[in-house]
C-alpha cells in the first residue's frame, strides 16, 4: 500500500468520478485507475462499483475510506512534526543544572526558547558538575548549567552571564554595611563559604575575588551548600558570600549587601558536546548571548 494510492482513492471516493478526481489531482485518468486496481488487489476487496454516473463505494470501500483519511492525516502530522524537529522547533531539551542557576538564569533562558519553539518540551535534572559531564558523554542530557567546570575533551564550556556577588548575614548585620561593601571592609570578617565539594567551585571563585582586591579572606568554614552557609550566618558565626540569584529571594531575618571590588562577579556557564548538537539544542544555543570560554 502506497500513500499516493490512498490519496487517489480518497479523491475518487469524494468526487464519485475518476475523471473529476483526475482533474482535482492534476493528473490523467489511467494512473488513478491503475493505482486503485493495485490497492484493491493488495486489500483483497472491491472498493468501488461502477454506475452510469461514475463510481460508488462498496461496503468495504466505505469502511476503508475512514481509515484512509485517518492514515493520511497521521502521515501529514508526522511530516510536519519531522520537518519542525529538523528545524529545531520541537523536541525535548534535556537540561541538567547545579547550584543556584536554576533560580533566575534558567527561567529567563527557557522563556526565550519557548517563545520561538512553543511545542518544545524541557526536562530539568539537578546534577553535580562531574555527573553532568558523564551524562553528556552517555547522551542522557543535551546541556548542563553551573559554574567552574573542569576541562574535558570534546566538551564545550561557554559563559552565559555574570552574576554580582552579595554579602549575606543577619539582617541587622547586613544593614550595617550599607548598600554596598568593598572586599577590603571584610578583611577581618569571618567568612562562611560554599560548596565543600566539586572544587574548583563557587568558594574558590569568591576567594579569588578577594585576592584580586588584594585582601586575604578570613575563611572560617567551607560548608556543603548555601543553606548551611546561611544557617551559620544566622547563628552569628560569620557572614557568607552568595550569588545574585540567592540575594533576589526574600529570606526571613536575612539581609544582603552588594559586594564591590576587583571583578566582584561570578560566571554562569553551560556545557555541551560539540559533536552532538540536536536541532532543538541548536535553536536554544542560538538564542543565548554567549561566548566560548574554553
Amino acid at each position: 500500500m502506497e500513500f499516493r494510492q490512498l490519496r487517489y482513492f480518497i479523491a475518487v471516493a469524494e468526487e464519485g468520478n475518476i475523471g473529476a478526481a483526475a482533474r482535482r489531482l492534476h493528473i490523467s485518468q489511467p494512473p488513478i485507475t491503475r493505482q486503485i486496481q493495485a490497492l484493491e488487489q493488495d486489500l483483497g476487496v472491491v472498493l468501488f462499483e461502477r454506475t452510469h454516473r461514475g463510481v460508488e463505494l462498496t461496503a468495504a470501500g466505505t469502511t476503508f475510506l475512514e481509515d484512509a483519511r485517518r492514515l493520511l492525516h497521521v502521515t501529514e502530522i508526522s511530516r510536519v512534526r519531522s520537518r519542525a524537529a529538523s528545524r529545531g522547533e520541537i523536541g525535548e531539551l534535556r537540561i541538567a543544572y547545579f547550584g543556584t542557576v536554576v533560580l533566575h538564569t534558567l527561567p529567563l533562558l527557557l522563556r526565550q526558547l519557548l517563545s520561538v519553539a512553543p511545542s518544545a518540551t524541557v526536562s530539568l535534572t539537578q546534577m553535580s558538575k562531574n555527573r553532568q559531564i558523564e551524562a553528556l558523554d552517555a547522551g542522557t542530557i543535551d546541556i548542563g548549567f553551573g559554574r567552574f567546570y573542569p576541562y574535558q575533551e570534546g566538551v564545550v564550556v561557554r559563559n552565559v552571564t555574570n552574576e554580582r556577588l552579595f554579602l549575606g548575614a543577619q539582617k541587622s548585620r547586613a544593614r550595617s554595611f550599607g548598600e554596598q561593601v568593598h572586599c577590603s571592609a571584610l578583611r577581618n570578617e569571618p567568612l562562611i563559604l560554599f560548596p565543600r565539594e566539586g572544587r574548583p567551585s563557587f568558594a574558590d571563585e569568591v576567594i579569588g575575588v578577594f585576592k584580586n582586591a588584594r585582601v586575604e579572606p578570613k575563611v572560617v568554614a567551607i560548608v556543603e551548600d548555601v543553606n548551611a552557609a546561611m544557617v551559620l550566618a544566622l547563628a552569628g558565626v560569620g557572614v557568607t558570600i552568595v550569588p545574585e540569584t540567592v540575594a533576589m529571594i526574600s529570606w526571613p531575618d536575612f539581609g544582603f549587601t552588594e559586594l564591590v571590588g576587583s571583578k566582584a562577579t561570578v560566571p554562569v556557564s553551560c556545557i555541551y558536546r560539540h559533536d552532538h548538537i540536536a536541532p532543538i539544542l541548536k535553536t536554544f544555543l542560538n538564542l543565548l548571548p554567549i561566548r566560548e570560554s574554553q
